[in-house]
């Protein structure tokens, strides 16, 4: 039998999980947020450890979550039922699941929890061979022009090596057809803030942008690799996004991809011009593989990243002759 302990001074959560209560295979236990720490003091490995973010008092919250989140080595799971996390995606990159009010509504069922303990295991198992599977030669390893200080400096005409960010919402036809052009307008204004908002923390820029999507460039310095994380927020905050956001009943739909190249650069609205294979490659990969919520990654990208962000990725394949590697999402919502 499956163990759950459920930190939380409410009963209200336990209305979520009805059909793990009604399971033969899964047995829920209630405990006061008192015990949380006690209880992680000396954790069990088979145990599902799940945090009500509400019953935390508000002087408690950073503190406690921190402390949840460190414990690493134990499957666990955060409730939101107010979404009041400032950073979903920050929690799920940890290991965390994340569970929403949209998600919460919904009713948790067994599927939920055996796939998110399949992630678990993926990302928390000891790095091995198969994870240096990818790993080249110097001799093999292409040339890339590094940035060292990032943007400044640039210049017109000149090459330089790029993570290159394509993503693009997607929209069913038939509802194509029944929005005006008024509120498709602003739909595609609201995602191209959203894509800006999300990567110019990690000093992307826009670079190309289409009508429903486009490009975002973040300078390759050889070191920093933090280029990868908007991404990952996109598809993990998708949920969040379409309520805050856009403002809709039902989740977005839309898919990410990442690339490492070299391409001229030129400033926006001079690119028309511009012949690069990388830039073929990112737009070839988001258009014509890469699924609608998902996101992949070449394995130029996939080699720069450390071990623990790697094993948040596993390959699908092979697109023009390149490795592909997508990330591993627990999400059940579509």
């Amino acid at each position: 039998m499956n163990r759950i302990i459920l930190f939380s001074d409410s009963r209200i959560p336990l209305k979520y999980f009805t059909a793990i209560e009604n399971s033969s295979k899964w047995h829920i236990e209630l405990r006061a947020h008192k015990d949380l720490r006690k209880t992680l003091k000396k954790p069990e490995p088979d145990i599902l450890y799940l945090l009500d973010y509400e019953s935390i008092p508000d002087e408690e919250k950073s503190k406690d979550l921190s402390y949840f989140l460190k414990k690493n080595n134990v499957s666990r799971t955060l409730i939101d039922r107010k979404n009041t996390v400032d950073d979903p995606a920050a929690i799920m990159m940890k290991g965390c699941d994340y569970l929403a009010s949209s998600i919460l509504k919904a009713g948790i069922k067994p599927q939920r929890l055996n796939k998110y303990a399949g992630f678990f295991n993926l990302i928390s198992r000891p790095a091995g061979p198969a994870d240096t599977a990818c790993a080249e030669t110097e001799a093999d390893t292409p040339e890339f022009i590094k940035m060292e200080n990032g943007w400044k400096g640039i210049k017109s005409g000149k090459d330089y090596s790029f993570y290159m960010l394509f993503t693009e919402i997607s929209l069913p036809s038939d509802w194509k057809k029944k929005s005006g052009n008024v509120h498709l307008n602003k739909l595609k204004q609201t995602f191209q803030e959203v894509v800006d908002k999300t990567t110019a923390e990690y000093d992307g820029r826009l670079w190309i942008w289409n009508e429903y999507g486009g490009l975002v460039l973040f300078p390759y310095n050889g070191v920093n690799t933090d280029s990868v994380i908007p991404g990952i927020k996109l598809m993990l905050n998708r949920v969040i996004i379409s309520i805050e956001d856009f403002e809709l009943h039902t989740p977005i739909r839309l898919k990410a991809a990442m690339h490492l190249g070299t391409t001229t650069w030129k400033t926006r609205g001079k690119t028309g011009t511009i012949i690069s294979d990388s830039l073929n490659s990112i737009f070839h990969l988001g258009t014509k593989y890469t699924p609608v919520n998902d996101m992949d990654i070449t394995e130029e990208v996939y080699r720069e990243l450390p071990a623990g962000v790697q094993r948040m990725f596993s390959e699908t394949g092979t697109f023009e002759d390149r490795r592909i590697y997508r990330l591993c999402h627990i999400e059940v919502v579509s």
